[in-house]
């Protein structure tokens, strides 16, 4: 990412501004053209010549896959198997593991958009058909002409992420998914940034916990709560990890899927004073070893694809992977290691694998690789960001009603429990805010510890806000001509 971008990117999440943080890396100034393309992540494969790659249509070395779709947009997706649970939507994603979305109908002709589900944010947005930026014709997009329900207000929106703004105004209409349908107020963008060519998704679905959007109107999981759509207002989440060849991923409105996860799910109160799904997080652990964090929390965040910790944090964390380096707010690892990386949430421990901390080489040599847990502060100094890279380990559970995050350590990973905390979290940083709270489910079995040896699951605040402010500013054109 360039310096304008990494500076901009951190104002808009210092002011409270939604979440959608898939992160660009650093890319050295002796690299190609293509090269700098597609480590900006297009996600689509078109053309094949260098001047398809310079006119931004690159080939995207994607695995073969059988699930590989197209729709009308160009971009190629790989689709989750049909849900067998009721009021679940199957999960999508780019082939990459970079964003994760699922298919939403809007309007009287049910026109389907991929929607990213964004639990860091409460916005709810689809591109406009009246948009005619590249980003908006690059994707699905939807307006009057999709339906004859649709009520198009003047009341404009314009939502900021740590990756990318839009704008546009508020339309009301009808939206079906997961075997129910609702009225919702969403945006309709008439403008959009160009980083949003970079993903599949045609919108973003808010799931954020917040009282309200930034727009002032519902939420999506406040309309379905005030619609009574649920017995439990609650969503349980599974993402598919794309190297396993998996199309498992999952998301069930008002209850979980036990079939998607092992043992217990253990719940986590919403740290005090918390607007979003932040939780507080006992310590981190590198191959058995605790770092002996205290007043940490953690964003659980599925609209971000890696791990974002303070730089100090990082660096502790990454000094106990053999072999590895810093390499600016990056970390260089071997792309071989099987370092045991676990984080630990009222007293459970879940394990990060290294088929999704290690990320992809950074030379021809394949063997150093950028590590997926970054030190960038997106907020506080104390204040982690966990997107999928660690939710891909784990069943998660955000529950609306009682203002908790379970986990769960989902099918095919492995996860070390304590079972002897059972009220409170361990750490210092969970002091009257955690507790733990287990619930036992038809095909769970009691949780136990164990252990591990092989491949394994793995924001000064003033200050700092004020001066990356200002210094965005100044490269805010550099930022939009990059």
């Amino acid at each position: 990412m360039h310096l304008s971008q990494y500076v901009l990117s951190i104002a808009i999440l210092s002011t409270g501004v939604n979440a959608f943080y898939p992160y660009v890396r650093p890319v050295a100034a002796t690299t190609s053209v293509l090269e700098k393309l597609t480590s900006r992540f297009y996600p689509y494969r078109l053309g094949s010549s260098v001047e398809d790659e310079v006119s931004g249509f690159p080939t995207f070395p994607l695995k073969k896959r059988s699930t590989m779709a197209r729709r009308q947009n160009k971009y190629s997706v790989v689709q989750g198997n049909p849900p067998t649970t009721p009021n679940s939507v199957a999960v999508d994603d780019d082939g990459q593991d970079f964003s994760y979305f699922f298919s939403m109908d809007f309007g009287s002709k049910n026109q389907s958009m991929w929607m990213l589900f964004d639990t860091g944010g409460t916005n709810t947005w689809t591109f406009g058909s009246n948009c005619t930026v590249q980003a908006c014709e690059l994707h699905n997009t939807f307006g009057s002409n999709g339906s004859t329900t649709l009520q198009v207000s003047t009341q404009p929106f314009d939502v900021g992420y740590g990756t990318g703004t839009v704008s546009g105004v508020l339309g009301t209409d009808t939206v079906s998914f997961a075997d129910f349908s609702l009225q919702l107020t969403f945006g309709l963008a008439s403008n959009a940034s160009s980083d949003f060519t970079n993903y599949p998704m045609d919108g973003i679905l808010g799931l954020g916990r917040s009282n309200a959007s930034t727009t002032g109107t519902l939420t999506a999981m406040q309309a379905i709560a005030q619609a009574h759509l649920l017995h439990s207002n609650i969503l349980g989440i599974s993402l598919q990890r794309t190297s396993d060849g998996a199309k498992d991923g999952e998301i069930t409105f008002g209850g979980v899927d036990t079939t998607k996860f092992t043992g217990d799910i253990s719940y986590t109160n919403i740290s005090a004073g918390a607007s979003g799904w932040q939780v507080p997080i006992d310590d981190a652990i590198v191959n058995g070893r605790p770092l002996n964090f205290t007043s940490r929390s953690a964003i659980i965040d599925t609209g971000t694809s890696y791990i974002f910790l303070p730089p100090n944090d990082a660096s502790a964390v990454h000094a106990l992977i053999p072999g590895s380096s810093p390499a600016g707010q990056n970390f260089n690892i071997p792309c071989s290691t099987n370092a045991t990386v676990q984080f630990t949430f009222s007293g459970v421990s879940y394990n990060v694998s290294p088929k999704d901390y290690v990320g992809s080489a950074t030379d021809s040599s394949g063997a150093t690789c950028y590590s997926n847990i970054i030190g960038v502060q997106t907020t506080g100094s104390d204040v982690w960001l966990l997107g999928d890279v660690f939710l891909k380990n784990v069943y998660t559970v955000f529950d609306f009603d009682q203002n908790r995050i379970g986990f769960a350590t989902r099918n095919g990973t492995v996860a070390t429990t304590n079972p002897s905390v059972t009220s409170a979290s361990a750490g210092s940083g969970a002091t009257n805010t955690a507790s733990s709270t287990t619930l036992n489910t038809a095909s769970a079995t009691p949780s136990t510890a164990v252990p591990t040896s092989g491949a394994v699951s793995l924001l000064t605040h003033s200050l700092w806000d004020s001066i990356t402010v200002l210094v965005s500013v100044a490269c805010l054109y550099t930022f939009f001509i990059i």
